[in-house]
């Protein structure tokens, strides 16, 4: 790219050193050269500070059924189970300057255009272990949020990681610390405020209450005063020249979002039709204006090793808290709920484990992934009667992922990906057996 830019600078340069002496004869000094060549450096070196990437997923999908709703890249239209789609169509530009970087991603499919991150960066001029990051930018918790989907070894991120902090981004500051030399280099704590809300994505951003999704949204803004604060630590080392890398990390996340009435659901009453959500008590307490919370600690481990086996890694997270939804779901609000709808608060737990295996040293790797999101744990599939008013966002699921990866070159990646989903089996209508929505993915990734 830059040898391009460069051909490009010096051939205009010819051109108009050309056109010039045509229209007239002009003398030509030392001086006047020395100034050109001094103008054209001047250009090319911020040429040399911009960098552009960007990478393109086209894929098949079929699922288990025509309508079939599921966190693989969105829900299948209601007469078909097959599709083709591009998932992800990405442009990176970074620049970068002196303590200081410049970053615009954009995404193109065919369901639209969308800013995907967009901030500056500004890091101390003396040590480089502090910076200041501003704009849109991944959220700093955990592990899967901040990898890039260019290289995960499956083709999406966990439902749960989707359900509480859907398209993974947000607006807001951070500061960083991370060290890069001495006894703590590889060390790097992340802390910052949130609108919470996320960005939109043509096709996946659906709005709370009762439409969770089901209806798309184009834009989002911040739709009320509080904001979240994320914190995230982690201490990542390789050993045996590299050989053998390890990490630990941990996450924490405080935040909410205003109630749009009194009608506020946390305590669970044992009946005998089983258990049955309680009220708050609004005696003394009006909720109508307040914060609705959600509070998530998280924990991350990683562990690599390279034998004659080829690599052999083995990563995962941990994810609990609580969380306060809709009775159908548990998604986190992209827009303010609706102001007839009541919010459920619930304690929950998720997680996922990732074994990777490099096959020796060739371009081939398998992935198998297990994860799982229960919302509800104060709740168990028998307490789920049909009787009791309890309804979809009380479901447990898990799902496991079987794929395959080939690295055919540095820039071409084909990927073969199948995620068994297996909800709880309850008396609730629509979620009497266990639902058809397993996904089959053969994609086509080519990154620059």
């Amino acid at each position: 790219m830059k040898k391009i830019f460069t051909t490009i600078v010096l051939g205009l340069g010819v051109i108009a050193n050309a056109s010039a002496q045509s229209a007239a004869p002009v003398q030509i000094t030392t001086d006047s050269l020395n100034k050109n060549i001094v103008s054209m450096k001047k250009d090319l070196d911020i040429l040399k500070n911009l960098k552009v990437s960007g990478w393109v997923q086209a894929q098949f999908q079929l699922a288990d059924t025509a309508g079939a709703k599921n966190f693989d890249g969105g829900d299948f239209t209601p007469y078909s189970d097959n599709r083709f789609m591009i998932r992800r169509g990405r442009v990176k530009f970074t620049y970068s300057g002196k303590n200081s970087q410049y970053v615009m991603q954009l995404n193109g499919t065919e369901r639209g255009f969308n800013l995907v991150e967009i901030f500056a960066k500004y890091s101390d001029p003396y040590s480089h272990a502090f910076s200041i990051t501003a704009g849109v930018m991944n959220r700093p918790f955990g592990y899967e949020i901040q990898q890039s989907s260019a290289v995960r070894e499956s083709p999406e991120r966990s439902r749960f990681t989707q359900s509480l902090m859907p398209n993974e981004r947000d607006l807001g500051a951070m500061l960083t610390f991370e060290p890069k030399k001495g006894s703590l280099k590889g060390l790097k704590i992340d802390a910052g405020f949130f609108n919470g809300t996320g960005i939109a994505v043509p096709g996946t951003s659906t709005p709370t209450g009762s439409s969770i999704g089901t209806t798309g949204v184009t834009g989002l803004t911040d739709f009320d005063s509080y904001k979240d604060f994320m914190g995230h630590a982690v201490y990542y080392k390789s050993i045996k020249e590299d050989k053998i890398s390890f990490g630990l990390g941990g996450s924490y996340y405080n935040g909410g979002f205003i109630y749009q009435n009194n009608k506020v659901f946390e305590g669970l009453t044992s009946t005998l039709g089983g258990l049955t959500w309680t009220a708050k008590d609004t005696t003394s307490t009006t909720f109508k204006n307040g914060k609705a919370p959600r509070v998530y600690y998280g924990a991350e481990g990683l562990f690599s090793v390279k034998s004659i086996l080829g690599t052999t890694t083995v990563r995962g997270e941990y994810f609990f808290g609580t969380q306060t939804g809709t009775d159908a779901s548990s998604r986190s609000p992209q827009v303010a709920p609706k102001s007839t709808d009541a919010m459920y608060i619930r304690p929950f737990d998720a997680g996922y484990v990732y074994f990777i295996q490099r096959i020796g040293k060739s371009k081939h790797e398998i992935a198998v992934k297990y994860e799982w999101y229960d919302p509800n744990t104060k709740v168990s599939a028998a307490d789920l009667n049909g009787t009791n008013g309890m309804k979809a966002g009380e479901i447990k699921y898990t799902m496991l992922g079987l794929g395959y990866n080939l690295y055919l070159t540095d820039n071409v990646k084909f990927m073969i990906h199948y995620n068994m989903v297996t909800n709880e089996v309850t008396k609730i209508t629509g979620f009497t057996s266990d639902l058809k929505d397993n996904i089959f993915t053969a994609r086509m990734q080519y990154k620059f």
